[in-house]
This record gives structure tokens, C-alpha cells and sequence, in this order.
């Protein structure tokens, strides 16, 4: 199956000339019954831009897509590989060696 990408919100925070002062962003990752959504506020340290001036690739970059990609796929995998469980026999009898 492949993995799915989607925008969840993208809720920017502007100062008084209208420009972008910090995105809040969420972004969905789905791959068949295992969902992720990732968050994460960024503040712009030199606000020029007002929310519409921005692309949807300008704010993944800002909010450093790899990084998620690189994350969902580790999530991903341990939901779909789970690690075994291992027990611990307390009982065992030594002496049963020979």
C-alpha cells in the first residue's frame, strides 16, 4: 500500500502589517490501518509575508518534511513489525542440566 499525505490545518499567526509571525501546522501520514498526524509551531524570525503569499512546500520545508517522512516510516514499521515478546522463566531448574 502506499502512504498518503495530507493537510490537516496550517493556522498562521500575523502581526499588525498582516505578515506571518509563526505557522501552526498539522500533517497526516497514512498507510493502509496505521495513521500519524505530526505537529509543530514554527516562528518566522523575519515576518515579510502574509499567509496566502506562502505555498504548501514553502511551509513543508519549514516545518522540515524529511524529518516526518524519516519519522512516520520508523513509526510505521514498529506498528507493522512489532517487537517479540520475550519472557523470563524464573522457575527454570538448573539442575535439569546435565
Amino acid at each position: 500500500m502506499s502512504i498518503t499525505k495530507e493537510w490537516v490545518s496550517a493556522i498562521p499567526k500575523v502581526n499588525a502589517a498582516g505578515n506571518v509571525t509563526e505557522w501552526k501546522v498539522k500533517y497526516k501520514y497514512t498507510d493502509g490501518d496505521f495513521s500519524h498526524i505530526f505537529e509543530k509551531s514554527e516562528k518566522i524570525d523575519t515576518p515579510s509575508k502574509t499567509p496566502n503569499s506562502y505555498t504548501k512546500s514553502e511551509l513543508l520545508e519549514l516545518m522540515n518534511q524529511e524529518h516526518w517522512d524519516d519519522m512516520f516510516n520508523k513509526k510505521n514499521n514498529a506498528y507493522k513489525n512489532p517487537t517479540p515478546v520475550e519472557t523470563t522463566d524464573n522457575d527454570f531448574d538448573i539442575n535439569s542440566l546435565t
